[in-house]
């Protein structure tokens, strides 16, 4: 009922990730459904700030643990810039071991760190 009511259609923009034979592959599907493969993906409207950091420090030649905290730096950049973004985010690798979401402690330790 609610959603019948909207004066506008729901929008939204979508991350995907994974690994294949030729590696790790992260693309980002728009709202017309346009499919591009990114190095790395923002999305949301925090995600120019984000962007500003990771074009910044992104690097290829790096380990997921090593690229960690450039990510919560984007993150909570785009957090503390944007109302919009909300008060909490969550972090996901994917690798060839499989999908895992970092803990709470995880995600405070490298703020701190």
């Amino acid at each position: 009922m609610l959603f019948a009511s909207r004066p506008y259609p729901l929008l939204t923009q979508v991350i995907v990730g994974g690994v294949d034979d030729t590696g790790s592959r992260v693309f980002s599907v728009d709202p017309f459904g346009s499919v591009t493969e990114e190095k790395c993906v923002a999305t949301g409207s925090g995600s120019p700030i984000a962007y500003g950091v990771l074009e910044d420090r992104y690097r290829e030649d790096v380990t997921i643990q090593e690229m960690l905290p450039v990510v919560v730096k984007a993150i909570k950049s785009a957090m503390s810039r944007d109302t919009a973004s909300g008060d909490s985010f969550d972090v996901s690798i994917i690798d060839e071991n499989g999908y895992r979401e970092l803990t709470d402690e995880e995600k405070n330790r490298i703020i701190e760190g």
